[in-house]
């Protein structure tokens, strides 16, 4: 008979008012020669060191596969739900510590995985999220990855179906795209503005005119009249 044990340790860091996970991470080997990854999903869900998720437990299943010793479970948006609504204002979705947060498990990591799926395709509203992130990671391009299915499908969620085996992940270098170009309706609108706020060669002529006249009404009020016997 053999008997096995192991303690996993999971840490979590949240806003004082615990609405917003940042990080989650989890480590189950201390084996130092192990690489150890930050992975960066859609949203957090309401997980926490007690309670587990299925999308946390493919994670560590599929890393430790792959001979890793450890996640950290980051969120382009960092507030805690179990399904997001981007219908509305999604300002208070995420924050710049969930950026910070992000920012420092990169650097502590060893590979960062890009695992936040095809929710930006679909919400142009998170695509502006993600290309914030994705300028602040730069940096960190040569630690950039993405997961692939066996069918060489990359960029999928971990609760992709084509994922649910364990041991199915490739991780392989993915290339931060460049920033988008200005959009063309914004760009068209702001010059729009900004041409409707500069005074025209008219009024500025208009300007002068009145400006002249009034000069002219004060030197003749400032007239001495004189007194007449």
């Amino acid at each position: 008979m053999i008997t096995e044990n192991n303690t996993i340790r999971i840490t979590a860091t949240f806003n004082d008012e615990r609405t917003h996970r940042y990080t989650l991470q989890r480590t189950w080997s201390d084996d130092t020669k192990k690489p150890t990854a930050t992975i960066i999903m859609s949203n957090a869900s309401t997980a926490d060191i007690t309670k587990g998720d299925l999308t946390s437990m493919l994670i560590q299943n599929n890393l430790a596969a792959l001979n890793y010793s450890a996640v950290t479970i980051c969120n382009l948006f960092s507030f805690m739900c179990q399904k997001l609504d981007l219908s509305g204002d999604i300002e208070g979705l995420t924050n710049d510590e969930n950026t910070e947060q992000i920012l420092e498990s990169v650097r502590n990591t060893d590979i960062c995985i890009i695992g936040i799926g095809t929710l930006t395709k679909t919400y142009r509203k998170a695509a502006v999220y993600q290309n914030r992130l994705f300028e602040a990671l730069r940096p960190y391009q040569d630690k950039i990855h993405t997961i692939a299915a066996p069918d060489g499908t990359e960029g999928l969620h971990p609760l992709s179906a084509k994922l649910r085996e364990v041991g199915s992940w490739e991780l392989v270098p993915f290339k931060l795209p460049e920033p988008p170009p200005p959009d063309k309706k914004e760009a068209v609108a702001q010059a729009e503005a900004s041409k409707s706020s500069r005074p025209t060669e008219a009024s500025e002529a208009s300007e002068q005119t009145q400006a002249s006249k009034n000069k002219k009404q004060d030197k003749q009020d400032k007239k001495v009249i004189p007194l007449t016997s």
